[in-house]
């Protein structure tokens, strides 16, 4: 992109949610209902617990599944000048598009990955991933079904944007890359 021209920003909502992060999600809520409802029942059966305890064992597990199920959102993914900004609940990320190498529409990429560090489907499938096809890299995203696989030449990044065709061109021109 010359310095002269201008590329106004874009916008694109994340894929809708994926049957590996609902799935994730849903098996997670009921750990939590489980686990509330075993701190509700060890709690009545001592026939005078402390209010604190009670509030704090039942409200507790609850709070922090919805708290951590709000910080894995992705709410966006922005292209503004010449860097992708991956907008979460509570942060955004920045990815300068300089030196972008390659990138694609790749349903396949989280195929046989695993996950190094991060959140593997509660509300987004976010961290630090793995595979033998594209190494080691970085994921945001909430279907995979929509992956678009981002490389330069020292990292890789995995995100689903809903139009992921029409994110890839987006991206190809504004890093001037061919399509």
């Amino acid at each position: 992109m010359s310095a002269t021209q201008y590329i106004p920003d874009a916008e694109f909502a994340p894929a809708p949610t994926g049957t590996r992060v609902r799935l994730a999600t849903l098996v997670s809520a009921v750990v939590v209902l489980f686990a509330t409802t075993v701190a509700f029942v060890l709690i009545v059966r001592d026939h005078n617990p402390p209010p604190g305890l009670v509030v704090g064992a039942i409200g507790v597990i609850p709070i922090g599944f919805g708290l951590g199920w709000l910080t894995a959102r992705i709410r966006r993914y922005r292209l503004v000048g010449d860097e992708l900004r991956i907008a979460l609940q509570y942060r955004t990320l920045r990815f300068p598009l300089a030196g972008l190498v390659s990138a694609a529409a790749d349903r396949e990429a989280m195929r046989g990955a695993w996950k190094v560090y991060g959140d593997g489907g509660l509300a987004a499938i976010s961290g630090r991933y793995r595979s033998k096809r594209l190494g080691s890299f970085r994921a945001y995203l909430t279907d995979s079904e929509h992956a678009v696989v981002l490389r330069w030449p020292d990292r890789c990044l995995v995100i689903s944007p809903q139009q992921h065709s029409f994110f890839v061109e987006t991206v190809c021109k504004r890093a001037g890359l061919p399509r």
